[in-house]
């Protein structure tokens, strides 16, 4: 009987021990800020900055998730792991400046390709996929696909791609000319999963510059994963509203109409409809908790919005040290960091956000 309390003694300090031992845990290390404190968020900058780029002009989270750089001057798209290391570069494609990925782990690229028209060389704008998923995801092999260009339209060019459910997909295009009411330059576009048009979104148009107005569109996401909803940026010196968010609706109307009503206090999207509050929005993107992140060429700055559009934080500022840009021009969000492509420093940079909203 002595023995068995002994035992039972033994094991009861043991698990005692255990319970203290887990409760003991060691400080965390600190980490200095080095800027990037707004209010109740610190941007807490990530060492080293990815480099060996030349102007990266968009970054892309996939959804395996592999990292996607738009290697613009290298003329390339650069695949690398969750921690920064090279996992393999795709073919040549000219001029790569917006990703996407579709449901089949495709990549989708907005470049360029040089062709002939009537006997003179070019160069016109056009839509790539990478078909990662038939080369079980070696980038370096694999096949390379024009799916959709114009070439007798050679000064359109493609600026934003971001995929819908269904493995649909938008594309944002932009020109000088927007002369014509049923086929202008400036437009947004709706291709099938096949890679054709399927209509152009004719709720926005190149005229004036009100909600619905577009010039110049330079990146498009949607609001949130498996989402229709639409943000995009617009970098035309003559917009109003820079950044815009569009609701998808499928009712007896269906289509993409206003989230935010500006005549309305109670859903006046605020900040992000602020006039002025944009310089040079390139690149919009969204994290979980339902805020949305635009990185500002202009102004050198990341700026952050809660899903009711009221500004939470922002920074930044002109220069190539930590927590600074030199015209950015793309961002992600996965896991609680930032991704930032910091173009003309020739690097990716990253913030880990010190909460979680």
């Amino acid at each position: 009987m002595i023995d068995l309390r002994k035992s039972l003694l033994f094991i009861a300090l043991i698990v005692q021990l255990v319970l203290i031992a887990c409760n003991d845990k060691p400080q965390a290390p600190e980490a200095e800020p080095d800027g990037g404190s707004i209010n109740d968020t610190l941007y807490i900058p990530l060492q080293p900055d990815w480099s060996d780029f030349n102007e990266p002009s968009d970054i892309l989270i996939g959804r395996e998730p592999f990292v996607y750089v738009a290697d613009t001057k290298n003329n390339r798209i650069v695949m690398l792991d969750i921690a920064g290391r090279r996992v393999g570069v795709s073919g040549y494609i000219k001029n790569p400046i917006a990703l996407a990925q579709d449901g089949l782990f495709d990549i989708l690229v907005c470049g360029e390709l040089d062709t002939v028209l009537q006997g003179k060389s070019i160069t016109i704008g056009g839509i790539f996929r990478i078909h990662l998923n038939e080369v079980r995801h070696d980038i370096s092999m694999a096949r390379i696909e024009c799916t959709y260009s114009q070439p007798s339209r050679p000064e359109r060019r493609f600026t934003g791609i971001t995929v819908l459910p269904g493995n649909t997909y938008l594309i944002s295009r932009t020109g000088p000319s927007n002369a014509s009411r049923f086929d202008p330059d400036d437009a947004v576009l709706l291709m099938s999963a096949k890679d054709s048009v399927s209509s152009r979104l004719s709720s926005l148009v190149p005229e004036g510059n009100a909600l619905y107005s577009i010039g110049s569109i330079s990146s498009l996401s949607v609001a949130a994963d498996r989402s229709q909803d639409l943000l995009f940026t617009q970098i035309s010196p003559t917009m109003q509203f820079k950044v815009q968010w569009l609701t998808y609706v499928s009712a007896d109307v269906t289509g993409w109409f206003l989230k935010f009503n500006p005549a309305d206090p109670q859903n006046s999207g605020s900040d992000l409809l602020s006039v002025g509050r944009f310089d040079t929005p390139e690149d919009i993107t969204y994290d979980i908790f339902g805020n949305v992140y635009v990185i500002d060429a202009g102004k050198d700055s990341v700026l952050k919005f809660t899903t009711s559009g009221k500004e939470m934080h922002s920074f930044g500022g002109t220069g190539s040290g930590k927590s600074k840009f030199s015209s950015p021009k793309g961002i992600a969000w996965f896991n609680k960091t930032l991704y930032v492509a910091d173009t003309k420093n020739n690097r990716i940079c990253r913030f880990r956000l010190s909460t979680d909203q």
